[in-house]
């Protein structure tokens, strides 16, 4: 398991490493200087999947609402990078989204930034690979209902070798 150290009173983002891939590949953990987001490289002499790529960028982020723009604590620009190599970006976005959450209706002020991430991804090429409409989060009260929250987005060199 990789993390990063948290300031005083926020969670830490974290990316769990099997010990099969660690046996069978070399990982490297590359921190942010904030605790929202974390990147795995992981590299392999034979490739990944059949392909010709020998390294594979896994990011995770957990962005927290703040008051100032993006209004959220890691900027899509610092997210959604264009790499030549297989990159699969992950985490809580804690946004909403009508490509992940089609039933939902979004305030303004939500569909504004969401939408910043979703362009920022889709300009470099990133797919989505979360099912439309299919839940990620199930709130414990009866006052909030179930969302998407959770997103998977994967360039166009590690989407070719994602089947579902």
């Amino acid at each position: 398991m990789s993390f990063a150290p948290p300031p005083p009173g926020r969670p830490p983002v974290a990316i769990y490493v099997s010990r099969t891939l660690n046996q069978h590949h070399s990982c490297s953990t590359v921190f942010h200087e904030s605790s929202d987001m974390i990147l795995v490289d992981v590299l392999s002499p034979e490739g990944f999947f059949g392909s010709p790529h020998h390294s594979l960028r896994v990011k995770s982020v957990y962005l927290l609402r703040t008051n100032s723009p993006p209004y959220r604590s890691v900027p899509p620009e610092r997210i959604f990078s264009s790499l030549s190599y297989p990159h699969l970006v992950l985490g809580d976005f804690n946004l909403h989204h009508a490509l992940a959450d089609p039933g939902r209706s979004l305030s303004e002020r939500a569909f504004i930034i969401s939408t910043r991430y979703f362009d920022a991804a889709f300009d470099v090429l990133y797919h989505l690979l979360n099912t439309p409409g299919v839940y990620t989060r199930f709130p414990f009260d009866t006052t909030s209902q179930p969302s998407v929250l959770d997103l998977a987005f994967t360039n166009t060199a590690l989407s070719s070798l994602v089947s579902s």
